[in-house]
């Protein structure tokens, strides 16, 4: 389904509600039980929230759906006032602490729930008859319980990390009676936040977008990176400076928290400073280098969000401690730059006695530049030495930059190429010598589907008729590593080395059925021993209909075969595929979470009978960051040539190339 349809279906989800029910979250508490309505903050979004606030004519079952529906939460009330007006002075203060900055800490849970309904009190008739309380004035003190039980599909953490969480799940109520002039009040409630999936696409994915955060890493491994969703918290931009850091310090897994607390809410003073100010652990204060690069990555990602346009916009972040004194002094944010991404691919040998090379490309538009590997018999340049190399037609390869130097006024490093050779050879070339080494042997190198390099030891992954193998050299033994559902026919690393998307290829039956092969899952790997494993408690699979969205049209958006995947930065993938009840092969974007958002481009169309595709982000001289996609095909006259084709997401550049298998490198850490 295309962004504009799903935008569109999700507004008529937010009239209908309103007018059946006349109660969500707002503003501020309205007066009066009369509905209200407003829009929030025009300059970050189009959010319209409608509330009304508990009358004294309330059934418990009727305030309970209203406290329900008025905590879909919204920018400018992140303490969720509207649905403290649900309740007594005594669980508002357990809900939110007072003089709480932080409005309602706890998890939430995306559930598809029905209406409330009142458990039967002891000794009542069970006959089928209403409740007393629906049929007489109950005595002051009065207790009621309430239930509501719903299918819950993900939740979001109290830090904003999204994941899918399924099962069934009943929140129960106490509701007391305080007389004719109040009403009903709810007495205690359950620990965690529950939104419908319409609440939670209308106040976290229609109009906002989940924000990037960057977790602590030392200079020896790769930057992590993950993603939250804070709409609760974006009313101030105050609030969402905080709640990034926090999110950044605590990080989605266990082995991420930093052990660092803030001593004090973030603050943005009118000179655009953001100070964050930190708790030692205990046994003093350690080096924060780590902590400070991955706050300044976050917060310069953010200040560039249309959520966090301010008056006061972010100039220097300054991490400090008690004691630090001059030495954390700020540090300038400046705007985010991604060099334009350079793609290398294979070209076929050519006239004049041209053997085949590995050439490359930077893709900054100027689709009239010099071909990279020329049509006309010319001898194109080649990355490494390939004499003597057979490569296996419309085989993959694979590319990794290491670094040789950690001196940064005079950077060194090494490019190594992994080749598929038509006796079944995976040979791997460097472009500092002449030297062939085989670093994998295939009994028929037309089953050789992927070649990967680790982002972060540089061994190589090769799926080899169906399985997945880990090598660390040449000479080395192929390890064999298991695959959740022992079918792979694409695996593909993230930037970080924390997790893989796993493409199994396969036609899905009935893609959201939980027993049907999926064609795409996201795993993460393990890599606590000497072989790195694929944890299977972690794995979900992506874009899977409504297993995944909780509504049930939305099965038809699910795929049902994915053919290759592509992370395009640390957060975002791109897959090659094809939707349920279609036959035409498109580019779909998903989150590492396997959420999307209203940032999430509608599918676009992919060139007829590719076999791969690629994609990566970076700045060009005419926009501030683009996304380009490449990918191989038969050639548009010749079948039997082979090309790749590149292309600007959402521009008119585009170009093609004689060759195939076009990637990006992977970056080894210092």
């Amino acid at each position: 389904m295309s962004a504009p349809n799903r935008v569109a279906r999700w507004a008529a989800g937010l009239l209908a509600l309103a007018a059946a029910a006349g109660t969500a979250a707002c503003a501020g508490p309205p007066s009066k039980g009369e509905v209200h309505s407003a829009e929030l903050n025009q300059s970050r979004n189009n959010v319209v929230i409608l509330a009304r606030e508990p009358t004294p004519g309330m059934t418990p079952e009727q305030l309970v759906n209203s406290f329900l529906q008025a905590l879909t939460g919204d920018q400018q009330d992140p303490t969720f006032s509207v649905a403290q007006e649900f309740l007594t002075p005594e669980a508002r203060n357990l809900m939110v602490s007072p003089g709480s900055t932080r409005g309602w800490v706890t998890t939430t849970k995306i559930v598809n729930y029905q209406g409330a309904v009142s458990d039967p009190a002891p000794g009542a008739d069970h006959g089928g008859h209403p409740t007393a309380a629906a049929t007489a004035t109950p005595p002051v003190g009065a207790e009621q319980t309430v239930s509501v039980t719903g299918t819950q599909f993900a939740q979001i953490d109290p830090y904003g990390f999204f994941k899918y969480q399924t099962g069934s799940v009943t929140q129960t109520f106490t509701v007391k009676y305080f007389g004719a002039n109040t009403g009903w009040r709810i007495e205690s409630m359950p620990d965690s936040r529950m939104i419908n999936a319409d609440a939670f696409k209308r106040a976290y994915q229609t109009y906002q977008s989940a924000l990037p955060v960057y977790l602590p890493t030392n200079d020896q491994t790769a930057q992590q990176m993950d993603q939250v969703y804070l709409t609760q918290d974006s009313g101030k931009v105050d609030y969402t400076y905080d709640a990034l850091a926090r999110a950044v310090l605590h990080g989605r897994y266990a082995s991420q928290n930093s052990q660092f607390d803030l001593a004090s809410p973030v603050t943005l003073d009118p000179d655009g400073v953001a100070t964050v100010n930190l708790t030692a652990p205990r046994g003093g204060m350690p080096d924060i280098t780590n902590v400070q690069r991955a706050l300044y990555l976050t917060f310069q990602n953010a200040s560039e969000t249309q959520q966090l346009l301010s008056a006061s916009p972010l100039t220097q972040v300054r991490v400090t401690y008690a004691g630090c004194g001059g030495t954390c002094k700020p540090q300038s944010v400046l705007p985010a730059y991604v060099p334009p991404p350079t793609v290398y691919w294979l070209c076929p040998e050519g006239q004049n006695g041209a053997v085949a090379s590995i050439v490359y490309r930077t893709l900054a538009g100027a689709s009239n530049a010099t071909a990279a590997c020329p049509t006309n018999g010319g001898k194109p340049q080649s990355v490494v030495a390939m004499t003597g190399v057979n490569p296996q037609k419309n085989s993959p390869i694979a590319v990794k930059v290491a670094p040789d130097s950690s001196d940064i006024k005079d950077p060194k490093s090494t490019t190594d190429v992994a080749v598929v050779q038509t006796n079944g050879d995976v040979v791997v070339l460097d472009d500092k010598t002449t030297d062939q080494r085989v670093w994998y042997s295939a009994a028929d190198p037309a089953k050789i589907t992927d070649l990967e390099w680790d982002p972060l030891d540089g061994s190589l992954w090769v799926v080899d008729d169906d399985s997945l193998y880990r090598v660390q050299g040449p000479g080395e033994s192929p390890e064999s590593v298991p695959v959740p559902g022992q079918h792979v026919t694409r695996f593909k690393p993230s930037p970080d080395g924390l997790r893989a998307v796993v493409v199994s290829g396969q036609n899905a039956p009935n893609p959201a059925a939980v027993s049907s092969p999926q064609p795409a899952a996201m795993v993460t790997i393990d890599r606590s021993a000497d072989l790195p494993t694929l944890d299977n408690a972690t794995e979900f699979q992506l874009l899977q209909g409504s297993s995944q969205t909780g509504d049930p049209t939305s099965d038809s958006d699910a795929l049902q075969t994915v053919y290759d995947a592509s992370w395009v930065d640390g957060r975002t993938v791109v897959l090659l595929g094809v939707q349920t009840n279609s036959s035409t092969q498109k580019l779909y974007k998903v989150y590492l979470d396997g959420s999307q958002d209203s940032t999430i481009l509608d599918p676009e169309d992919a060139q007829p009978a590719t076999q791969r595709v690629g994609a990566a982000t970076g700045n060009s001289s005419r926009r501030s960051s683009a996304m380009w996609t490449f990918s191989d095909a038969p050639g548009p006259t010749t079948p039997d040539s082979w090309y790749s084709y590149f292309k600007l997401s959402g521009g008119s550049d585009s170009f093609q190339e004689l060759g195939w298998s076009p990637v990006v490198a992977t970056q080894l850490p210092s």
